[in-house]
C-alpha cells in the first residue's frame, strides 16, 4: 500500500467487525461453550483495534463491551459488576494517591537525594537514578507516572546540565546512557513489587482465578533475588552496550544539591505524604496477616491525604487518565475472564499441551516463557499484554506440569521486565523515546540483548532461588 494512503477510522472499524463476525460463526469444539467463539471474536477485534487505534482505547473497549451485552455474551449484571472489582479500585485509589508525590515535590526531592549521594561518575549516577526508581516503585503504582513526573524530567535535566543535549546532537555524551538506565530501572522495578504498576494486581487476580494466590510479601520474596540481581547488573550492562563519552562527572552531585537547595524546606504536606505511603506500604506487606485488603489500604491512604488537604477533590475529578484506564481495564478484565469461563482458553491450551506432550516440564517452561516474551513485539502495553496473553499461557504452563506458583510468577515478572523491548512496548516507552536521547535502531538492539540477559538471569538465578523456596 502506498505510504500516502491512510485508512479511515470508519473503514478500520468495518474491518474489525468483519474479523469479529468471521470468528464468531466458527463452530465450537466439543466441550466448549457456544458463546466461546463469539466472545473470542469480540475480544480479538478489540485487541486488534487497540493495536491499530482507529479510535481511542476507551472507545474501542466500550464498543466491544456493548456488543457483548447486546448479544448476551456477558449478562448486564456480570458486565456492570466488573467496575466494582477490588483490583481495579486498588489501581485507581493508589494512582490518585500517588499524585501527592508530584504535587508536593516529594518524588523529585527523593530522586535528587539519591543522585546527590551517588553522582561521582556516569556509572554511579546511573545507580543513583536506579535506586531512586527502586525506592519510589512500591509506593507509586504507575510506572508511567514515575517516568513522566520524576525519572524523565530529572534525567533530562541532569543530562543537559552535563552538556548532553539532543539539540546539539550530543546525546551520546551521557544522556543516552542515563535515559536507558532510567527506562530499564522503571520496568525492572515493576517485576519486584506487586504495587509498582497497574498490570501487576491484574495478573495477581488472573493467578487467583487459576488457584494460585500470591500476597504482596510473597510476590516480593519470590521476585527479590533475580530482580535485584538484574537491577544491580543493569547499569553496568548498559554501560558496556552503550558507553557514555563522559565517564567521570565532577559536578553531578552539585547539580542535584543545587536543585535540593532551590527547593523549600520539607513542607507539612511532604511529611504527611511520606508517612501516609510508608503506612500504606507496611499495610500492603502485612495486609494478609491483619486481614486488610490492598484496595482498602489504598482507599485509606487516599482519605488521609484528602483529610489533610494534601490532595483535594479536583485531584480526584481531574484524574482523567486514571479514570480512563479504570474503565477500559475493567472491560478487558471481564472479557478475559469470560474466555476462561467459556472454556476456549482451556481448549487451545489442551491442544498446545498435547503438542508438547512427552517434553519435560523445564523445556516446556523455557519454550512457553520465550513465546510469551516474543509476543511483546506485537502487543503494546503491559496491561494489554497481560489481559491478552497471561490467562492462557499460565494455564498452559500448569497443564504442562510446570509448578503453578513458579510458572505464574515467571510470566508475571516477564510482563514487567520485558516492557522495554520496543518504543511502544509499554506506556513509559513513548515518553522516553520522545525525549530524543535513544534512537530507534539502538532501542531495538539493546531491548533484545538486555531482555535475553534478564531472561537468563531469571531462569537460572531465579530457578535456583525458587528451588530454595520450595516452589519446585
Amino acid at each position: 500500500m502506498p505510504k500516502n494512503v491512510k485508512l479511515s477510522a470508519g473503514f478500520v472499524l468495518v474491518i474489525l467487525c468483519f474479523i469479529g463476525a468471521a470468528i464468531s460463526i466458527l463452530p465450537p469444539p466439543d466441550g466448549v461453550n457456544a458463546k466461546a467463539f463469539p466472545m473470542f471474536g469480540v475480544f480479538v477485534s478489540v485487541i486488534i483495534g487497540i493495536l491499530l487505534q482507529p479510535y481511542p482505547i476507551l472507545v474501542i473497549t466500550l464498543f466491544g463491551f456493548f456488543l457483548c451485552l447486546v448479544f448476551g455474551l456477558i449478562s448486564p449484571k456480570e458486565g456492570f459488576a466488573c467496575f466494582g472489582q477490588n483490583v481495579i479500585w486498588l489501581i485507581a485509589f493508589a494512582s490518585i494517591a500517588a499524585k501527592a508525590f508530584v504535587k508536593t515535590n516529594l518524588g523529585k526531592r527523593l530522586a535528587c537525594f539519591f543522585i546527590q549521594k551517588t553522582g561521582h561518575s556516569s556509572l554511579t549516577l546511573a545507580y543513583g537514578l536506579t535506586l531512586s526508581e527502586l525506592a519510589l516503585s512500591p509506593m507509586i503504582p504507575s510506572n508511567t507516572a514515575r517516568a513522566s513526573c520524576v525519572s524523565i524530567p530529572l534525567t533530562v535535566s541532569i543530562s543537559e546540565s552535563l552538556g548532553s543535549n539532543i539539540k546539539n546532537r550530543t546525546e551520546d555524551v551521557v544522556g543516552r546512557f542515563l535515559s536507558l538506565c532510567s527506562l530499564h530501572a522503571n520496568q525492572l522495578s515493576c517485576a519486584i513489587f506487586l504495587t509498582a504498576m497497574a498490570s501487576n494486581p491484574m495478573v495477581q487476580k488472573f493467578m487467583a482465578d487459576l488457584g494460585v494466590c500470591i500476597s504482596w510479601i510473597e510476590w516480593f520474596i519470590i521476585a527479590s533475588v533475580p530482580g535485584f540481581i538484574c537491577i544491580f547488573l543493569m547499569p553496568w550492562i548498559l554501560y558496556k552496550l552503550s558507553p557514555p563519552k563522559l565517564k567521570c562527572i565532577e559536578n553531578a552531585d552539585e547539580i542535584a544539591s543545587t536543585q535540593l537547595i532551590a527547593m523549600p524546606a520539607m513542607s507539612k504536606s511532604e511529611w504527611t505524604t511520606m508517612l501516609v505511603f510508608l503506612g500504606m506500604l507496611i499495610c500492603w506487606i502485612f495486609g494478609d496477616m491483619i486481614g486488610i485488603s490492598t484496595s482498602v489500604v489504598a482507599l485509606g491512604g487516599l482519605c488521609v491525604l484528602l483529610a489533610t488537604n494534601v490532595l483535594d477533590v479536583d485531584d480526584i475529578v481531574g484524574a482523567k487518565d486514571i479514570w480512563n484506564i479504570f474503565l477500559w481495564l475493567s472491560i478487558l478484565n471481564v472479557m478475559a475472564s469470560k474466555l476462561t469461563e467459556y472454556g476456549i482458553i482451556q481448549h487451545y491450551s489442551a491442544i498446545l499441551r498435547n503438542n508438547l506432550s512427552g517434553i519435560e516440564w523445564p523445556i516446556a517452561f523455557f519454550v512457553i516463557s520465550f513465546t510469551y516474551y516474543f509476543a511483546r513485539y506485537l502487543i503494546p502495553g503491559n496491561v494489554l499484554h497481560a489481559c491478552a496473553m497471561f490467562p492462557s499461557f499460565a494455564q498452559l504452563l500448569i497443564e504442562c506440569g510446570v509448578p503453578a506458583k513458579m510458572g505464574c510468577m515467571m510470566l508475571s515478572c516477564m510482563t514487567a521486565f520485558c516492557g522495554f523491548v520496543t518504543p511502544y512496548a509499554s506506556s513509559p516507552c513513548p515518553l522516553f523515546f520522545n525525549t530524543g536521547y535513544i534512537e530507534q535502531r539502538l532501542w531495538w538492539k539493546i531491548g533484545f540483548v538486555t531482555t535475553v540477559i534478564y531472561l537468563i538471569i531469571w531462569m537460572v538465578c531465579g530457578g535456583l532461588w525458587w528451588k530454595i523456596l520450595g516452589l519446585w
